[in-house]
């Protein structure tokens, strides 16, 4: 199957909680990555089959949904890799005018070969540009004329982006950007198809934290702050978002699973039905080597547990690191 990726930019904005909320509604986790404030990379290679519609369609739904919550400055560029979507984004919708835009390689040798300035790509900066023109290079098609040998001499490393980019490739996957540093966030959802009661809903609580806990363990992380987002049915009252702040960074089950269970029971709105909870783990760090946790037979069995409860629910399921299991 042929990749395809999606880059939103949007204005930053002061609700970056609930992009991620709408991003998760719709993607994987593992397909989200955040590349800089307002800016998301996405693969979505799979939804069109999952969701039986066009990328462009699945781009136009999330524009109108960001949209109806009052976002602007929206951008959207699709791609068969990360630096055509990143150009469809960046150059192609500038250049157009319009919101959103796609790129694949024919298009992108065809409309923006002679395109200057050069320094409107991704990953040249202003210094480079300049050190380009001084070579006699003004634009993308000059860089595929000219020697790779003397591209390499003179940019190292960098030369390598500059050839493929040149060529319109990237080989660079979500999944290997994510390894680049550590997530902000570890989180998962779920939307109910039946709304649910406080006692039923405490139960769906279970298998995602559950889940969650695990994969702190599975990725060698840990973490100080749990958010635990309640939405009741047809917004009877104002929605939720619960901060618990823990005295320490841990990726202790028993320790997270407890205290959030306990908030829970003690804030929830016992007299009204439940539609939609979320849980988030913020302030995210890494392990030491030698301190981390071993995962137990018994702690896997609950993790297959949540797997198997997802894929049955079949429901809109969005999780901050559960997606890596759904797609195994």
């Amino acid at each position: 199957m042929k990749k395809k990726y999606l880059v939103l930019q949007i204005k930053k904005d002061k609700r970056p909680e609930k992009i991620y909320e709408i991003l998760t509604d719709k993607f994987f986790y593992e397909d989200i990555f955040l590349y800089s404030e307002g800016e998301y990379f996405i693969d979505i290679t799979n939804y069109e089959e999952l969701y039986q519609k066009t990328d462009y369609k699945i781009a136009q739904e999330l524009k109108n949904t960001l949209t109806k919550e009052k976002y602007s400055s929206i951008k959207i560029g699709i791609g068969t890799n990360l630096f055509l979507a990143k150009t469809a984004c960046n150059i192609v919708t500038k250049r157009k005018k319009i919101i959103i835009a796609f790129l694949d390689e024919k298009k992108y040798f065809t409309f923006l070969s002679t395109y200057k300035p050069l320094s409107d790509f991704w990953q040249i900066s202003n210094s480079m540009m300049l050190k380009l023109k001084g070579l006699g290079i003004d634009t993308m098609e000059d860089i595929r004329n000219y020697s790779y040998k003397k591209l390499y001499e003179i940019f190292g490393k960098n030369a390598e982006y500059l050839i493929n980019h040149s060529l319109g490739l990237e080989c660079t996957t979500i999944k290997e950007l994510r390894k680049t540093k550590t997530p902000k966030r570890v989180s998962s959802t779920t939307t109910f198809k039946t709304i649910k009661s406080t006692k039923e809903s405490i139960q769906e609580l279970i298998p995602l934290l559950d889940f969650n806990i695990l994969k702190l363990k599975e990725e060698n992380l840990k973490t100080k702050t749990i958010y635990l987002y309640i939405k009741y049915a047809n917004n009877i009252i104002p929605k939720q978002t619960i901060p618990i702040k823990l005295s320490k960074a841990t990726d202790s089950y028993n320790a997270l699973m407890k205290t959030t269970l306990s908030v829970y029971k003690e804030k929830i709105n016992p007299f009204f039905p439940i539609e939609k909870l979320a849980i988030s783990f913020g302030e995210i760090t890494k392990r030491k080597e030698e301190t981390l946790s071993i995962l137990l037979p018994k702690k896997r069995k609950n993790y297959l547990f949540a797997k198997i409860f997802f894929r049955s629910k079949k429901q809109s399921i969005t999780t901050s690191n559960q997606m890596n299991y759904l797609h195994t």
